[in-house]
């Protein structure tokens, strides 16, 4: 329990530095409000697209896969997220547990006509839907923290306490 508080408190401590260093240049990373991405109201697509390369890049020289900065980015957006804040979950390994049946329940491949291309429907690895699965829930746990918690510090924490959130790999 410790030691995931722990990580909890590194990835808060490097979402603040992130933070800093990019509020001078960008208003967006400014506020505290930001921790959701209902922040981003307003904000033009060339203008999302540079914030998107920027977390990708940043979590690439970091050593993460380019796969999985662009779907933790995509994610993170989807469940209105703050990218950087779940990039920093992700840096600290913390998540919620992948469930025990693995991806039995995923959906199925949709059933082809055997002279369809297969480029129309490749299969989908099953990593990468066990992987998506475990951002989601993390994030979507995260995210009703931060909405039931004012400070994000007491929300990690939270988060960390929860009995199926260990240290994973993503």
């Amino acid at each position: 329990m410790a030691e995931r508080e722990e990580r909890a408190g590194y990835a808060l401590n490097g979402y603040r530095e992130r933070r800093r260093r990019r509020r001078a240049e960008d208003t967006y990373f400014g506020s505290s409000s930001c921790l959701l991405t209902s922040a981003e109201e307003g904000v033009d697509a060339a203008e999302l697209s540079r914030r998107r390369i920027d977390v990708i890049n940043e979590a690439e020289a970091a050593g993460m896969s380019p796969e999985l900065a662009e779907m933790l980015y995509d994610v993170s957006r989807e469940e209105g997220l703050d990218p950087l804040l779940a990039y920093e979950l992700v840096r600290s390994g913390l998540g919620v547990s992948p469930p025990p049946d693995g991806v039995e329940n995923a959906p199925a491949q949709p059933t082809t006509d055997k002279y369809m291309p297969e480029w129309l429907h490749p299969p989908v690895p099953t990593d990468d839907i066990l992987r998506e699965r475990m951002l989601r829930m993390s994030f979507r746990r995260l995210r009703a923290l931060l909405e039931e918690h004012p400070e994000p510090e007491e929300a990690l924490r939270a988060f960390a306490r929860e009995p199926d959130v260990g240290h994973f790999g993503y």
